[in-house]
């Protein structure tokens, strides 16, 4: 029954990373954080950037490592293509602060806890429709793009990198979500709820 059903919503501490104004580097960054496996659908991602960026000022980021990490490491390491390795705690955090825009690709992904870091961080997020975040923190929020078709993917990273205002825009609304909405306040709210129903 529907008044048996309670949100716990799937949470990170968003403050580690606050900014209290975003800065976008002078060389448009995408960022990419997560396992390198084929799920994750770097591979693509690799390509529809390599697809619409070889004559553009702008670089794609890529923290993690994985079973697909090596081969796409000797495959697609470039000027542009840069893989960064694992990262974590303040490097990690760094990693976020200092991108333009966030890429999710995924084939599957339940959820994806790096949409709320990056979100919290100010940056907006290009999302394929598989990821779980998508419809609490993208849809409807003007906080980046969920792709419903993967051959737009690439143009929804176009997009992007060819209007600043909008991206400042989906930056703003994306810090504002996370600060004022999807924190641990909707968390503690969500968990009494359930308590003083079954008391």
């Amino acid at each position: 029954k529907e008044n048996r059903i309670f949100l716990m919503p799937m949470m990170v501490d968003n403050s580690k990373f606050y900014t209290v104004k975003k800065k976008f580097p002078n060389l448009f960054t995408f960022l990419f954080i997560g396992r390198l496996v084929s799920h994750k659908n770097v591979e693509f991602l690799i390509q529809k950037f390599n697809a619409n960026f070889s004559d553009k000022d702008a670089i794609l980021k890529i923290v993690g490592d994985g079973e697909k990490g090596q081969y796409l490491i000797d495959k697609y390491t470039s000027e542009k293509v840069i893989f960064m390795g694992k990262k974590f705690n303040q490097e990690l955090i760094a990693e976020y602060l200092s991108a333009s825009c966030f890429v999710c690709p995924s084939l599957f992904e339940p959820w994806g806890l790096v949409v709320n870091e990056a979100l919290s961080a100010g940056l907006p997020v290009i999302a394929s429709k598989e990821v779980g975040a998508c419809f609490d923190l993208i849809k409807d929020k003007e906080t980046g793009f969920i792709v419903e078709d993967m051959q737009d993917f690439g143009q929804m990273m176009l997009t992007l990198f060819n209007d600043a205002v909008l991206l400042k825009r989906y930056s703003e609304n994306a810090s504002d979500l996370m600060k004022k909405n999807w924190n641990y306040d909707l968390y503690n709210n969500c968990l009494n709820k359930v308590i003083k129903k079954v008391e």
